[in-house]
This record gives structure tokens, C-alpha cells and sequence, in this order.
């Protein structure tokens, strides 16, 4: 498949791609005021930055991140996985170049405080004033749903046992199990509610066992999932689980992840036995294990007194991304939900656009159309080298919001897709 047969793949969603400290291109000082103000320099942050000064170029965009670099979680897994030409060096951004391209104001601070009466954000080293907030600061995980009170379990297994859906330190600890894994059960435990890119932990199995295949270790990759099949691209996953990693990945659907011995290296599980229509608890001994608990929008969102739904995503006011708490205040990406929208990197940036266009057309006094302005979704996974399966989502206002999604087979031109699209976001997105 050619670089154009991708953009064909992608037509219904013609909106969806169209180091050191940094300091802001245009000067911002400890006490600051700016039109637009961005928290987050993820994929939906950054995309936001981007398309508002495309569409408007005098307006004033800051954008708050506190990390240096950017890091993408999209292809991460194939790093893992020892997959060629993926490297930690292609997964990592320097933000100068988006900054220099888009010409934003970008300061790398950590959020301390919000206040919303001031229309203020507070920093570490900064006071920066706005008159809309866009908060794109993703998600955090909420271990309190597995461990109850208990918080030192809960800091040892993000230590432990890293549920790798931030970019980052996680990440590279999950590459030092890998690489020095000898043998014996690689667990990784789903939670039941919804978490950060449906795909991920499945393609991760697969690049682990991918990895396990190609060095010749005696291992296992034992998926403990609560549902009775895959998240997204069910048919791909479990074809590759009895084809292609038939020696390597054990699937264990309709299985939920209790707790937790880390002296004992066991996992306690509650498996679902259908001949006595029960379920039967039971215990699991590993050599490394992946915890994915539950997962929520950031604590910021809460501190700033931002309304969320019981399992902790923001409410948005419909059919927008404005919260309900604050007409002034956007929330777009991973932490939104209001929509039945994937929480991938290109869904985010999809949702970026309709944002911006909303925005400005806000600031020019006009009516915008959301449900004539709707995002589109493509998620490519890798399953073995070479070799990927994609699952997109298009979405149409009828009575109701619906989406309709196709997925497809494992094949060796969807890789080559997958790496045009990865060049394509990322390119776009830093100048590069």
C-alpha cells in the first residue's frame, strides 16, 4: 500500500491530519496574560496549539507542559518489541521545532494550581492569565479501585509492576523487564473500566512475545482480561494469540485481577467457570507483571473543581468540549468522558481541529456546527514484524451520536500504512 492509499484510508476523517528547556518564542513573564491558554503537550495539546495559530496567527497561545520533550506512546510498543527501525530515539520529540514552526508560546512548568474565579493558572514559576482554558492533561491511574487504602501497595506496583500508558519512565522500565527477562510468566493484568488506547496492552503482549520469540526465552505472556474478548481488533488479536504467538501468549479472557503478593511474586485472580456458571478464585505465580488499573482523568481536573462522571471522566456540555462547569474551560483528549471516542493520539488530534475552528469562530462571535464538524479515528497496531492491523471510527449525528467502526486483517501493507501515518502526525505536528 502507497503513502496516498493511506490518505484514501483516512478520507472520513480529512480533518484529522491535514533536550533542553525551551523559552517562549514570544516572551512570557512570571505574571502573564494570554487569549488561549493549553495545559498538556500530549497529542491533543499539542495539536491544539497547532491548528489555532494555522487558523488564526495573531492569536495568543500558550501551551504549559512539564516535561522537556515530548514521548510518544503510539509505536512505543514496537520499541518494546525489538521491532526494526523503531527506536527510543524515533519515539521522542524536541518541542522547539513545533514551537518555531507554529510560533507559540511554549513554557515547561508544572501546574500547581488552578483558579477559575481569576481565570488564572498558577505554575511553579509562574502566574499566567487567560480568557479560555484548553485542558488536555490526559489521565491518571486510579489504584484506590484495586488496593482499597492500601497506598503502599499501590506505590509498589507502579514501581513493580508499571502499567506503561505514560509516556516515559514507565516505558523504559517495561523495556529492562523485557530485555532481561530469563523465563517463566510475563503477566499483564486489564481493568474492566475504560483505559487510555483500547489496542494498547494486546499489541503490547504481542510485541512482548514477539521479543521472546526472536531471543529464544522460555516465556509466557499471560493476558488477564475481564472481558470475554479484546477490547479493539478482536479478530486480528486472536488470531495472532493462536497463530502466530501459539507458544508465547496465553489469553485468559473472562478473568479479573484481584491483588497482588510482591514477596510471594503472585498474582490472585477470579476466573469465570462457565459449566458452574460461577466464579473461581485462584492464584498465578510471575517473573514480571504489568498492572493496568483503572484509569482517570489527572487529579488537576479535580483540583481545579472540574465535574466528573463516578469512574472520574470530565462531563462535557453537549455537543461541545466545553465542561459544564465552566463555559470558558475545553477539555479534549484522553480525560473527555462525554463521547464515545477512543482515547488514542489520533482521535485527540482529530478532536484538536474541531476545537480550534469551535474557538475561533467563538472569539469572532459566530455560530459553530459540532455535529456537522465531527472527528474520525484510525489505530493502527503492530502485531509481528512487518506486519500490522488497523481499526477506524467514523461518526454521524442521526438521532443520536453513532460510530461506525471497521477493522481489518493483519497484513504486511497495513504496516507500511501504519509507519506513512506515524511519519505523517509526527511530521505535521513538530516541522520536522
Amino acid at each position: 500500500m502507497q503513502r496516498r492509499d493511506f490518505f484514501k484510508l483516512s478520507i472520513f476523517t480529512a480533518s484529522i491530519l491535514v533536550s533542553t528547556k525551551i523559552d517562549a518564542i514570544a516572551s512570557t513573564t512570571s505574571n502573564s496574560k494570554t487569549n488561549i491558554l493549553i495545559l498538556g503537550g500530549g497529542f491533543a495539546g499539542i495539536s491544539t496549539a497547532k491548528y489555532l495559530k494555522e487558523l488564526n496567527p495573531n492569536l495568543n497561545v500558550t501551551l504549559i507542559e512539564k516535561n522537556l520533550n515530548f514521548i510518544s506512546c503510539p509505536f512505543s510498543n514496537g520499541w518494546l518489541g525489538g521491532i526494526k527501525d523503531i527506536t527510543f530515539e524515533s519515539l521522542n520529540f524536541d518541542y522547539n521545532s513545533s514551537v518555531i514552526k507554529y510560533n507559540y508560546n511554549f513554557l515547561n512548568e508544572t501546574v500547581v494550581n488552578i483558579n477559575r474565579d481569576k481565570k488564572e493558572v498558577i505554575t511553579n514559576k509562574s502566574v499566567v492569565k487567560y480568557d479560555y482554558m484548553i485542558m488536555a492533561l490526559g489521565i491518571d491511574y486510579n489504584y484506590k479501585k484495586i488496593f482499597k487504602r492500601d497506598k503502599q501497595k499501590a506505590k509498589e506496583a507502579l514501581i513493580k509492576a508499571p502499567a506503561g500508558l505514560k509516556p516515559g519512565s514507565e516505558i523504559i522500565r517495561l523495556k529492562k523487564m523485557i530485555t532481561d527477562f530469563k523465563g517463566g510468566n510475563f503477566i499483564l493484568t486489564l481493568p474492566k473500566s475504560s483505559y487510555k488506547c483500547p489496542p494498547a496492552p494486546y499489541e503490547r503482549a504481542c510485541m512482548i512475545a514477539n521479543y521472546f520469540k526472536e531471543n529464544k526465552i522460555d516465556g509466557k505472556v499471560v493476558i488477564i482480561d475481564p472481558r470475554a474478548k479484546p477490547a479493539s481488533k478482536a479478530k486480528a488479536y486472536l488470531e495472532a494469540f493462536s497463530t502466530i504467538y501459539k507458544d508465547y501468549i496465553v489469553y485468559t479472557p473472562n478473568t479479573r485481577f484481584k491483588d497482588v503478593d510482591f514477596s510471594k511474586k503472585e498474582i490472585l485472580i477470579k476466573k469465570f467457570d462457565e459449566l458452574n456458571d460461577k466464579y473461581i478464585t485462584s492464584t498465578l505465580k510471575y517473573e514480571e507483571l504489568s498492572i493496568i488499573p483503572p484509569n482517570k482523568a489527572n487529579d488537576l481536573y479535580k483540583k481545579a473543581g472540574i465535574k466528573t462522571y463516578a469512574q472520574g471522566w470530565v462531563k462535557l456540555k453537549r455537543p461541545t468540549f466545553r465542561t459544564v462547569s465552566d463555559d470558558d474551560i475545553y477539555v479534549i483528549g484522553d480525560a473527555q468522558g462525554e463521547y464515545p471516542y477512543p482515547k488514542s493520539g489520533q482521535m485527540a488530534n482529530s478532536c484538536a481541529l474541531i476545537l480550534a475552528k469551535e474557538l475561533i469562530e467563538r472569539i469572532n462571535k459566530k455560530e459553530f456546527d459540532y455535529k456537522s464538524n465531527l472527528p474520525g479515528n484510525v489505530c493502527y497496531s503492530i502485531i509481528a514484524p512487518n506486519k500490522a492491523a488497523w481499526v477506524s471510527h467514523e461518526y454521524k449525528y442521526e438521532d443520536k451520536l453513532r460510530v461506525y467502526a471497521q477493522s481489518s486483517d493483519i497484513t504486511s501493507d497495513n504496516y507500511l500504512t501504519a509507519k506513512n501515518w506515524y511519519t505523517s502526525i509526527t511530521s505535521d505536528l513538530f516541522g520536522i
